[in-house]
């Protein structure tokens, strides 16, 4: 009952989180989920605030910060914090994402993941967190005015399983790797993953896109021009 909605549903229907935070449109989700096709930024960044949501104390950055720049730092304390998420678009459409967990006073351990497991790909990681991320967090940190220094030990770990198994399916692993750090539930790096089993990786995510998010109504003018548009098309595909 919930899917019949979505077959009169215009492709540029809006979803959102239940927190009303992240939005995606439901074109999206067609071409790059339902279609076998790479996710965009669109998708990755809601993918990841509908994971991070059910998760204490997690903060997660736009894929687009590091072209559109850096917010001002969230109102909750790092100290607070219990992982930061960052999706980043690599070179030639590829992603990978960097984990943080946050122990404090004492350590963060950084996780670096890319499904090709590319030297050229984890030097764009490294550099990330090296001269945008950790500076960003430092720079958070103390202005929060909390009295705990910012941690001296830092423990980087590269996530080495698992590989993608074609070429469009990095996006997919990566929401893959983080849900599996921020849910505890490792299975997903110890699974051989296929073709097949992407498939049912995008099926599921599919339904979280669908089933769990809530349309944004149309304004008054989307509308109309929605109705135009069936309009002009109708005259095109049905007999007259």
């Amino acid at each position: 009952m919930k899917l019949q909605k979505y077959s009169t549903l215009s492709l540029m229907t809006e979803l959102k989180t239940k927190s009303g935070e992240g939005v995606v449109k439901f074109c999206d989700v067609v071409s790059g989920v339902l279609r076998d096709g790479l996710l965009n930024d669109a998708v990755i960044d809601f993918g990841i605030r509908m994971i991070a949501e059910s998760v204490d104390g997690c903060i997660t950055f736009s894929s687009l910060t590091l072209v559109a720049g850096w917010p001002k730092p969230p109102s909750q304390w790092l100290s607070e914090t219990s992982y930061v998420v960052m999706p980043i678009n690599l070179s030639s459409n590829h992603w990978g994402v960097i984990i943080v967990e946050i122990t404090f006073p004492t350590t963060l351990t950084v996780y670096f993941y890319e499904p090709l497991h590319d030297h050229c790909y984890r030097k764009e990681l490294d550099n990330t967190w090296d001269y945008q991320l950790r500076p960003y967090l430092e720079k958070w940190h103390s202005q929060s005015g909390s009295k705990e220094p910012f941690p001296k030990q830092i423990i980087v770990k590269w996530i080495g399983k698992p590989l993608q198994p074609d070429l469009k399916c990095c996006g997919v692993m990566v929401l893959g790797i983080v849900y599996a750090y921020l849910r505890n539930t490792h299975r997903f790096e110890r699974h051989g993953v296929t073709e097949a089993y992407v498939s049912v990786i995008r099926l599921r995510l599919a339904w979280l896109l669908l089933c769990t998010t809530k349309m944004i109504p149309h304004s008054e003018k989307n509308l109309k021009e929605m109705q135009k548009t069936n309009q002009e098309i109708s005259k095109v595909l049905l007999p007259q």
